[in-house]
């Protein structure tokens, strides 16, 4: 039977509604059997507008995860910001990546986009902080917004690779797609823990 133009139709996005109701929706996160399952903002032009916003943009000591504003559409990669919030939710559950069994049960990350959607395996966790414009010899993995140059790939990957915690035994090959979650850890003055994972 030939199919119909309405049978061969690309179904519609799940978040279309959400964008509907705000259109700065960019995405959603989830990482399964934990509490992280939120949207992503994305606002270029005021970046941390979502840092103290709820979706609906009232008032919210949480905030949404948002995406940085430094963001390059095909620059193969997608950092993320979230709170680490005391009462585990926001991106608190990153973390626990500070745990080799953690990360063995809880390997993939979802990241769906309102174009497509998309799985994305572990490959290094680890801890760091937001570093002084003095400072020198230092891995800043926020500054790495566009990986599109196959050298500035690669040199992600092997600062990612010499910082993890632990070996995960998973890399990524220049042409992968990258997520970096980030969230605050108090390990240290202005520290962060960073999650980065490849999109299978």
């Amino acid at each position: 039977m030939k199919p119909t133009a309405e049978s061969v139709a690309p179904s519609p996005s799940p978040y279309t509604a959400l964008k509907e109701e705000n259109a700065d929706l960019f995405g959603w996160i989830k990482i399964e059997g934990t509490k992280l399952d939120y949207p992503v903002m994305y606002t270029p032009e005021e970046p941390e507008y979502y840092l103290r916003r709820a979706f609906d943009k009232s008032n919210s000591v949480s905030g949404v995860p948002l995406l940085d504003g430094n963001f390059i559409e095909g620059g193969n990669h997608y950092l993320i910001y979230g709170h680490n919030m005391k009462n585990g939710t926001m991106f608190h559950a990153l973390l626990d990546y500070a745990e080799p069994e953690f990360w063995s049960e809880h390997p993939s990350i979802t990241f769906d986009t309102l174009q497509e959607n998309g799985s994305y395996t572990v490959i290094g966790t680890f801890y760091s902080r937001a570093y002084y414009q003095d400072e020198t010899d230092v891995f800043r993995f926020y500054a790495y917004s566009d990986l599109s140059d196959p050298e500035v790939f690669s040199e992600y990957v092997n600062n990612v690779a010499t910082a993890s915690l632990y070996d995960t035994g998973e890399s990524a090959a220049y042409g992968d797609t990258l997520l970096t979650l980030v969230t605050c850890s108090y390990h240290t003055k202005n520290g962060r823990f960073v999650v980065v994972a490849r999109k299978e």
